[in-house]
């Protein structure tokens, strides 16, 4: 399993749900009007810590063994989207960074992840009417690549103000099995709230 497949839903949860990213005006069937603006960004600007939780796939298939690494987070402007940096600690002695650029397109409720030079991985996303203040749940759907093999993803992610969390589960493309889990990643600010007096 690559890292670099995982780290697919941190831009759209930073995008969709961190306050006031971007303003959306909810009719009463609870769709996202037309109207909705994406923003620059900027409440999501900052650093973040938190843990990367994985499936072990030396293990067999029918294993539940976990690896957690601990992991880091930066998020800066760049362009139509967001630059985000990722420091994992993958052992005693190896340390692994990964840089990419993601964008996100409300009035599509699509996410596209474009890394490397290889074909964007498009999410569905569903949910955004159910978001309030920037901040709920929201579901993810789309096609991926698990263990070298193609596969279909489905990934919940919940935000609130200091909060960052996803669990992506998947199961063989065009198969009818329960989806199984594949990762999970837990971000909170590395600054800690200011406390009102």
């Amino acid at each position: 399993m690559r890292i670099s497949d995982m780290r697919a839903l941190v831009l759209v949860i930073c995008l969709v749900f961190c306050g006031g990213l971007f303003a959306q005006s909810v009719g009463s069937a609870g769709s996202v009007s037309a109207g909705t603006q994406v923003a620059d960004g900027q409440a999501l600007v900052g650093r973040w810590s938190g843990f990367l939780e994985y499936r072990d796939y030396s293990e067999p298939a029918t294993s539940t063994k976990r690896v957690q690494l601990p992991t880091w987070l930066t998020i800066a402007p760049d362009g139509n989207g967001l630059a985000l940096h990722f420091v994992y600690d993958d052992g005693p002695t190896k340390t692994v960074v990964e840089d990419d650029t993601w964008a996100f397109d409300a009035a599509a409720k699509t996410f596209s992840e474009a890394t490397n030079g290889k074909p964007a991985q498009v999410y569905r996303v569903d949910g955004l009417g159910l978001l309030k203040a920037g901040r709920g749940e929201l579901v993810l759907s789309g096609k991926t690549v698990d263990n070298d093999k193609p596969a279909e993803s489905r990934i919940a992610l919940t935000v609130r103000r200091n909060l960052i969390a996803w669990t992506e589960e998947v199961r063989p493309a065009g198969s009818g099995e329960a989806f199984a889990f594949r990762h999970r990643y837990v971000f909170t600010r590395a600054e800690a709230p200011v406390v009102a007096k």
